[in-house]
């Protein structure tokens, strides 16, 4: 990998939970106020940086896979799981939960029809908002009151992060290498695959430019999402990333694997401030694990998760 640049540098501190929930979302609307979410259904609070995390009564044990606060009352939480194990056996499914009160209180105000669970949330405002799971589109105009739901048919993959560029122009990236592309405020998606081998992926965008990550190389797109170019020195196995401007970037994931026939992949983090053209950082992280979600209430300060370890990051 290229790293003739300047070096974006990362100051990290490893905070242990002791909490046995493993985390698989985390949000914070500012420096101090936060929240994460876990597979047995947990969701936990913080209002002093992540130092201290309270578990609130989210009336699930099911797998809260994402969570988005539009602010400091009203949030969303999403999840479900659409499998099972053994004979005949009947998946769950999913839900939508909304709070009020700032997480002390959930309520269940949306259940899919189908057996479908629910990966991702994005709000372009206060009031338009867009869920996606398995092959369906959820949409709710009223701040996630009610729902209503569009099934793309001949999909093939499943749904994994949604996001919005502006309030017409969003993308959701599938298992499989697709990508699904609305120019009109999700009336309408278009299936695109970049051939370039885009799985388990999430999606920044930042100043009309547009990136996506995955098993293999980092994508970006400067024209909306017709046309899609490898960034041949970015990292590979990348689970999250964020941009903060259309050149300052940091990308995390599953790092180096530590060896044997009983190892284990290590954390990664890299960063660039030439819009992906190169990058540094490192696979390295031997302190966690892969890690799968990560948030920045502000530019320089970011909070991400591994298992049930919360990482605080300090850009330099």
């Amino acid at each position: 990998m290229n790293k003739n640049t300047s070096l974006i540098c990362f100051n990290t501190t490893f905070i242990n939970t002791n909490l046995s929930d493993d985390f698989l979302s985390i949000f914070f609307i500012n420096g101090k106020d936060g929240f994460i979410s876990g597979r047995n259904g947990g969701i936990y609070k913080t209002t002093d940086s992540a130092k201290t995390w309270t578990k609130l009564n989210s009336t699930t044990t099911l797998p809260i896979r994402d969570i988005y606060f539009l602010d400091n009352s009203n949030g969303i939480a999403v999840g479900g799981e659409s499998s099972c194990g053994g004979t005949g056996c009947t998946p769950p499914g999913g839900f939508i939960l909304k709070t009020q009160d700032g997480g002390q209180t959930w309520t269940k105000i949306f259940t899919p029809s189908g057996n479908i669970e629910i990966s991702s949330i994005y709000f372009i405002d206060k009031t338009t908002g867009f869920c996606v799971g398995n092959n369906v589109i959820f949409k709710t105009n009223d701040g996630g009151q009610t729902w209503t739901e569009n099934k793309i048919n001949n999909l093939g993959s499943k749904m994994m992060k949604i996001s919005f560029l502006d309030t017409q122009n969003g993308f959701i990236v599938c298992l499989f290498d697709k990508i699904l592309k609305t120019n009109n405020g999700g009336l309408t998606w278009e299936i695109s695959s970049p051939n370039k081998d885009v799985c388990y992926s999430s999606f920044s965008s930042s100043e009309g430019v547009s990136y996506v990550s995955g098993q293999g190389r980092i994508l970006k797109s400067a024209n909306g999402g017709s046309s899609w170019t490898e960034l041949v020195n970015s990292p590979s196995d990348i689970y999250a990333i964020k941009f903060t401007d259309k050149n300052i970037g940091y990308a995390f994931g599953r790092g180096n694997y530590s060896g044997g026939c009983f190892g284990h992949s290590y954390g990664s983090m890299y960063g660039t401030n030439n819009g992906g053209a190169t990058w540094n950082g490192n696979g390295d992280f031997k302190e966690v694990g892969p890690i799968e979600s990560v948030s920045f209430p502000v530019p320089n300060i970011g909070y991400a998760i591994s298992g049930n370890k919360i990482i605080k990051i300090l850009i330099k």
